[in-house]
C-alpha cells in the first residue's frame, strides 16, 4: 500500500510503498477514504509535541474509511478514526489502509461525503460552541469573524447568522476567499493595514470571533464595543500578542478562550446534530482535497494560510498538477 511516511522531524513525509498492516486482537483493518491534515499533525511532525512518535511514522490523527476486517464492526461500515494514539503513538491515516484499535472507531452516517466526514467534527463543534456557549450571540448583535473563509471561521459565521446576528462581517486575505464566504457574510478583504482602515469606517461590533491570532488581534479588539466579547480560537497568524493594558482595560472587552480539549464530552454529544445539519444542507463544512501524493502541497497550503476550509488527503484521487 501507499503511505506518506515521515523519516526526519521537520521534513515533509515521503510517499512510499509498504506492506499492508496486519490487525491484532481488538483491532480493525480500515480502507482510508479521506484523512484530515491539521495543525496538530504538523506539530507532531516537527518533533516538538509532548508525544514524539517513533520514526518512520505515518501521520494523520483523523480520518474516515471503510471497515474491511473486524471482530467489532460489520464489513463495509463507514467509520470515523480518531483517538487511541492514532497519528501519535501509532501510525495514522495518511495511507491507503490503517490498522486501528476498535476503541478509536466510531460509525458515521454514510450519507456524509468522506472528506466532510473526516473533518467536520472539530470545526463544526468549535464554531457552534464559540457562538452559542462562549459568546452567546443574541439576535440583533453585530459580529466580526477573522479568518472567515477558514474551517472554523466559516462555521462560526454560519452559526452567528443562525443565532440572529444583525450583521456578520468576515475578514479574509484575498478576493477569491471572499467569494467563498457563506451567503450573507459581508467581506473585508486585504492585509492587516487595509483591514484596519476598513474596520475604522464601520460601527463597532458586539462580538469578535478570532480564529487566527497574531499581531493584528489588538487592532481587532479595538473594534469591539465596550462590554463586548471576543472569543479566541486559533493562532495561525502568530502565537504572541502584545496588548496596551491601559487602553485594553478601558475598552472593557471580555477575552474568552475556546478550549475544546476541555469540552470533549460536549463535542461528542454535538456530533450527531452537526452531521444531521450538514446532510440536510443547513450547514456547510468547507474542505479542500489533495491526493495522497500531494501531501507536501497540502502541508504548504496549511502553513501559509491559503486553504479554504480543512485540508483533506484522498488516497485514491488523481494528481491535480497544481
Amino acid at each position: 500500500m501507499r503511505a506518506a511516511r515521515l523519516h526526519r522531524f521537520g521534513e515533509s513525509p515521503v510517499i512510499e510503498e509498504i506492506a499492508l498492516p496486519s490487525r491484532g486482537t481488538g483491532e480493525s483493518l480500515v480502507r482510508i477514504e479521506a484523512a484530515a491534515v491539521s495543525h496538530l499533525d504538523v506539530t507532531i511532525a516537527s518533533g516538538t509535541f509532548a508525544v514524539i512518535p517513533t520514526l518512520p511514522h505515518i501521520g494523520g490523527t483523523d480520518g474516515v474509511g471503510e471497515v474491511l476486517e473486524s471482530d467489532e464492526f460489520a464489513m463495509g461500515t463507514k467509520v470515523l478514526i480518531r483517538g487511541g494514539g492514532i497519528g501519535l503513538k501509532r501510525d495514522g491515516c495518511w495511507a491507503e489502509y490503517a490498522v486501528v484499535g476498535d476503541s478509536a472507531l466510531t460509525a458515521v452516517d454514510d450519507r456524509l461525503e468522506p472528506s466532510v466526514a473526516a473533518t467536520f467534527l472539530v470545526p463544526c463543534t468549535t464554531g457552534y460552541v464559540a457562538v452559542n456557549d462562549i459568546t452567546a450571540i443574541a439576535p440583533g448583535e453585530r459580529v466580526l469573524v477573522s479568518g472567515a473563509a477558514g474551517a472554523v471561521g466559516s462555521i462560526a459565521s454560519q452559526f452567528a447568522m443562525r443565532a440572529g446576528a444583525a450583521n456578520v462581517t468576515g475578514i479574509v486575505s484575498t478576493g477569491s476567499k471572499a467569494q467563498r464566504l457563506p451567503a450573507g457574510v459581508q467581506p473585508i478583504v486585504g492585509s492587516a493595514e487595509a483591514v484596519t482602515s476598513q474596520l475604522n469606517s464601520l460601527r463597532k461590533f458586539d462580538v469578535l470571533i478570532d480564529t487566527v491570532g497574531g499581531p493584528n488581534l489588538p487592532s481587532l479588539l479595538e473594534r469591539v464595543t465596550p462590554g463586548g466579547r471576543a472569543a479566541l480560537v486559533g493562532y495561525t497568524h502568530g502565537s504572541n500578542v502584545t496588548l496596551h493594558l491601559p487602553n485594553f482595560l478601558m475598552s472593557d472587552v471580555k477575552i474568552l478562550p475556546v478550549n475544546m480539549i476541555r469540552r470533549a464530552k460536549e463535542q461528542a454529544a454535538l456530533a450527531p446534530l452537526m452531521s444531521e445539519m450538514i446532510i440536510a444542507g443547513e450547514l456547510v463544512s468547507p474542505v479542500q482535497e489533495f491526493p495522497l501524493t500531494e501531501i507536501s502541497e497540502a502541508l504548504e497550503a496549511l502553513g501559509s494560510g491559503q486553504l479554504t476550509g480543512r485540508a483533506v488527503l484522498v488516497p485514491n484521487a488523481l494528481p491535480t498538477h497544481r
